[in-house]
């Protein structure tokens, strides 16, 4: 996991600079790391990683390799994280546990503590009492102050407030149908979670909000992405990957497209407007296992006004390779269905994947790969030596983790590199923990 804590951002948007690297020690289980922007003062940029049972804490521009703070767990390993930086009180980041454990507090109150001990947190679904199963994601909800959510390895997805007592356990009705989505809330008003989401049946492996909180998606591996209107708690579209589970999702800024990666090497791009998928990315070798939008790009320039909307965004697989995408609807070639006794022909205009509409609520199979667009890469970049786990973009450059424990920075290529092979270039270490 790669994730910004805080939205304050640094610095200004260029394309130039340098590009770092760390390595935050061996993992026998994957790592998991956030990046991002908080301090007490307001100007600072922080690394948050875990190794083993210790969460770490460093600063993303210093040129020290050791971490500022450190924080153990015990016997339990932290494995995802979520910071809030709109956050009304002291309370803006969030921790998942292997044990299903989830924890809330201040990032800056554990930044002023000398200790290697979580300070200052409220403790929910202590020790697994409502939910033992893994924590595979938190996130805060969007314009919902102090409203978080945790999702589980069963399936299984519960809504906090942290602004109640989380040593109130709550109580909710048995599922009687694993397969079927439903939603209970908890029948005292002093009870946190306050409602417990089943998804799916079998693990939910990534979770994300769009901007604005109105719709959660969700992929598990049971190889469907799932959307949700949040507020009204519906099911509103989804569809299954062509082959086995899915293993991430990102939602672009403005909340029209969601992208997927997971077993099948392939990145999936979702329109919320058609409720389907637009188009597939072909360029990993193997298993994709983080995409992000990069909501910092434009495009050139041009004169035409009329020109569509073009998305910059990346993945990043098992390959060890980083991928940087074009998506223009405008420029797609779409296949035709395939006449009687004729060979399929090609168009601009929608092929029978689109002229079907989709019903809101409905779990679509996955589609022909003759049905849908294919896009290629700009840049297709080895960037480690082991698997990758995930990629975030940040104004001044794209950061990307391996699941060995290595972190890397790397300058954002211009636009006149993304057609080249120098697209990206590393420069030196940034932190390091011994493992």
């Amino acid at each position: 996991m790669l994730g910004f804590v805080g939205g304050n951002g640094t610095g200004s948007k260029t394309n130039g600079g340098a590009s770092k690297s760390g390595h935050v020690g061996g993992l026998s289980n994957g790592s998991s790391s956030t990046v991002g922007s908080n301090t007490s003062d307001g100007k600072g940029t922080y690394l948050i990683f875990n190794v083993g049972d210790t969460l770490y804490i460093t600063e993303l521009n210093s040129e020290e390799k050791d971490p500022i703070k450190s924080i153990s767990f015990g016997n339990s390993n932290p494995v995802c994280h979520a910071f809030d930086s709109k956050a009304k009180d002291g309370h803006d980041f969030l921790i998942g546990l292997n044990t299903g454990d989830v924890y809330s507090g201040s990032l800056r109150l554990q930044l002023q503590d000398v200790g290697k001990k979580l300070v200052g947190a409220h403790h929910y679904n202590k020790d697994g009492a409502l939910n033992n199963t893994r924590c595979m994601g938190v996130a805060w909800i969007p314009e919902r102050d102090g409203t978080f959510v945790a999702a589980h390895a069963d399936g299984n997805l519960y809504v906090y407030e942290k602004s109640k007592d989380g040593s109130v356990e709550s109580s909710f009705p048995v599922i009687k149908d694993q397969t079927q989505f439903s939603v209970a809330h908890a029948r005292s008003s002093k009870s946190n979670p306050i409602a417990r989401w089943h998804i799916c049946q079998g693990p939910i492996n990534a979770i994300a909000f769009s901007a604005d909180g109105r719709y959660l998606a969700t992929v598990g591996r049971d190889g469907y992405l799932r959307v949700f209107d949040y507020l009204n708690e519906q099911l509103i579209c989804g569809g299954k990957s062509y082959y086995g589970a899915l293993l991430c999702c990102a939602w672009s800024s403005d909340g029209k497209y969601i992208l997927t990666g997971g077993e099948d090497d392939l990145v999936q791009v979702w329109s919320m407007e058609d409720r389907k998928v637009v188009a597939w990315g072909e360029g990993h070798n193997s298993w994709v296992s983080g995409v992000a939008f990069d909501s910092y790009w434009s495009p050139p320039t041009s004169e035409d006004e009329s020109e569509s909307t073009v998305y910059r965004f990346g993945s990043v697989g098992q390959d060890t390779q980083l991928l940087l995408w074009d998506l223009a609807m405008d420029e797609l070639v779409v296949p035709l269905r395939r006449p009687p006794g004729g060979s399929p022909t090609y168009s601009r205009a929608h092929s029978s994947h689109w002229d079907n509409v989709v019903t809101v609520g409905t779990l679509q199979p996955a589609p022909s790969t003759k049905d849908v667009p294919k896009l290629a890469p700009l840049v297709a970049h080895r960037v480690h030596s082991e698997p990758l786990s995930a990629l975030i973009f940040s104004r001044e450059s794209i950061l990307t983790a391996s699941r060995d424990g290595h972190v890397k920075i790397w300058t954002r290529p211009s636009d006149v590199q993304v057609s080249g092979s120098d697209a990206l270039t590393p420069v030196k270490a940034a932190s390091s923990v011994s493992g």
